[in-house]
């Protein structure tokens, strides 16, 4: 018999990992309940066209056939499938959703990633105010703080900056795509061999210094103070420069950097963007930002809409301890069934053998790394 059936890039989920990922999930859902946003759940099985018009990273989905011949996939995202739901609704706006659900995506082979992720995240459908980014960004700092006994850092971008910039010096889209993916893809040198035709315009000092604006948000802005923005490009700032100064006032603990040369975390988003990132991590725990256009593929009506993910898998890996306390195992008879439940409330991290014999439950508690506890006496080993 095979000794591995799971299909490449699943895993099964037992012990303790099992119960940190349910403990996260837990604490998320109470969180965002008591902030008043609305459970939605949608199914794993979505039409293909629901993800068409959008290129959701460097992976590929999985696909089916129904009965009537439509493409079907599993759902590679969160958002898509709730926008596909408001197109289909009349529910009122404005409305705060929050989902936790599991995604799949067919990563790189040999890329280590798995197929198959949990995801939790909210949707802010309807609000144009700047008051839904700062409700991600405090939900950012408390979830952080609960989960992690600390805050992540906060990377603040702006997803409409590349496109903004770079109009004003080509209507080439093809040439836009090739400038801006080497700088997302922190290819120097095609970068700087792609923007040199732009040496002799005023805009060149600052594609020269845009792979090198992230970090600390004044030494960011300083230097932007050095180049003649667009009016566009000057609100943009101007409202990033503002949320800035209002996570330090309602926030003051928290670590703040900004990135104006890092991809947008999905194609869709359009305005602001946030990234939250643990030290002792290797990618984002929290990813989102403001996406106005989205129901435009949906529905004739555009929304204003800000959203978020949050990696469930991530955070459960941070915060499964590593080294386990030792675990008492009490043995017992049949009718020893309270004193042994009594014993149970009483001794913390204890847990119960159903074992038929003595010798049985010490294998047991061998195995789990457990002190055994016998209520039965010696007299009465079997």
């Amino acid at each position: 018999m095979k000794n591995n059936l799971l299909p490449l890039g699943t895993r099964d989920e037992f012990g303790r990992r099992a119960v940190a990922k349910q403990k996260v999930i837990s604490v998320i859902q109470r969180h965002l309940s008591q902030r008043g946003f609305s459970v939605i759940s949608t199914p794993l099985l979505e039409k293909q066209e629901v993800f068409d018009q959008y290129q959701l990273g460097n992976y590929q989905m999985y696909r089916f056939l129904d009965s009537e011949g439509d493409t079907i996939v599993l759902r590679p995202d969160m958002t898509l499938p709730i926008a596909r739901f408001l197109s289909s609704t009349n529910i009122p706006l404005p409305q705060k959703f929050f989902y936790v659900g599991d995604i799949f995506r067919i990563s790189r082979r040999l890329s280590g990633s798995y197929n198959q992720l949990t995801q939790a995240g909210i949707e802010l459908i309807g609000y144009d105010s700047m008051k839904a980014e700062l409700e991600c960004l405090v939900i950012i700092n408390q979830l952080s703080q609960e989960l992690l006994k600390k805050n992540v850092e906060i990377e603040l971008g702006i997803a409409d900056f590349a496109p903004t910039l770079l109009e004003f010096l080509t209507t080439n889209k093809e040439l836009q795509n090739k400038i801006t993916q080497a700088l997302y893809d922190k290819n120097i040198p095609e970068y700087s061999e792609l923007i040199q035709q732009y040496s002799d315009l005023p805009q060149y000092k600052l594609l020269n210094k845009w792979p090198r604006l992230f970090g600390d948000p004044t030494t960011v802005f300083d230097e932007l103070n050095n180049f003649d923005l667009s009016f566009e490009l000057q609100s943009k700032i101007s409202d990033l420069k503002e949320i800035i100064t209002w996570i330090k006032k309602v926030m003051p603990e928290q670590k703040v950097s900004v990135d104006l040369s890092s991809r947008a975390p999905q194609i869709y988003y359009t305005g602001l963007t946030f990234r939250g990132f643990y030290q002792d991590g290797n990618d984002y725990l929290f990813s989102g930002g403001r996406y106005d256009k989205l129901l435009a593929n949906f529905q004739d009506q555009t929304e204003p809409a800000v959203g978020m993910g949050i990696d469930v898998d991530m955070i459960a890996d941070l915060t499964s301890p590593s080294n386990k306390s030792k675990k008492t195992m009490i043995y017992f008879d049949k009718d020893q069934w309270q004193e042994a439940e009594a014993k149970l409330k009483e001794l913390p991290n204890s847990i119960l053998s159903l074992s038929e014999t003595k010798d049985d439950a010490e294998i047991e508690a061998k195995n789990s790394d457990a002190t055994l506890l016998d209520l039965t006496g010696d007299d009465r080993r079997e």
